[in-house]
């Protein structure tokens, strides 16, 4: 289906946090695997607190970083399935969601990330998100694909 040679990605990496701004950006990266004839690799990142801090806020059966990462796998594969996305890799790690993300994408050699921007503001926006942390820190092109409200 794709015709473009010029500036082919090859390989694209698709953040969830399973949000509307991720459907969006989904929906765009299913677009341009088509059209590139590319391999889509989608990665959910369970920002993991250590047990210790989580103690006294969490039951310790929620505390669990195995348990935590089994059900984001249950929750990614249904996502995936549910947004069209089929045939593609799926990965859920646990730890910094830009770290993660940044390795994944150098890991797996990818060529475009494609992840969906909330567009905070105000305070938000002055400390920073992980979209605009991942386009500083990827070796790669990132796309970032704005929800509107």
């Amino acid at each position: 289906m794709g015709s473009n040679t010029v500036n082919s990605y090859k390989q694209i990496l698709l953040p969830t946090d399973f949000s509307k701004p991720s459907e969006v950006a989904a929906a765009r990266a299913v677009n341009l695997a088509k059209w590139y004839d590319s391999q889509l690799i989608v990665i959910h990142v369970v920002d993991y607190v250590p047990p210790g801090y989580a103690a006294a806020e969490l039951p310790q059966s929620l505390a669990s970083e195995d348990l935590l990462v089994e059900r984001a796998r249950d929750h990614l594969k249904k996502w995936t399935a549910d947004h069209g996305l089929v045939d593609c890799q799926q990965i859920v790690k646990a730890g910094s969601p830009k770290g993660e993300i940044v390795a994944a994408a150098h890991n797996a050699a990818v060529d475009l990330i494609v992840m969906g921007t909330h567009g905070e503001k105000g305070l938000a926006r002055l400390l920073g998100s992980t979209t605009q942390a991942v386009i500083h820190d990827a070796e790669c092109d990132v796309l970032a694909v704005r929800a509107k409200p």
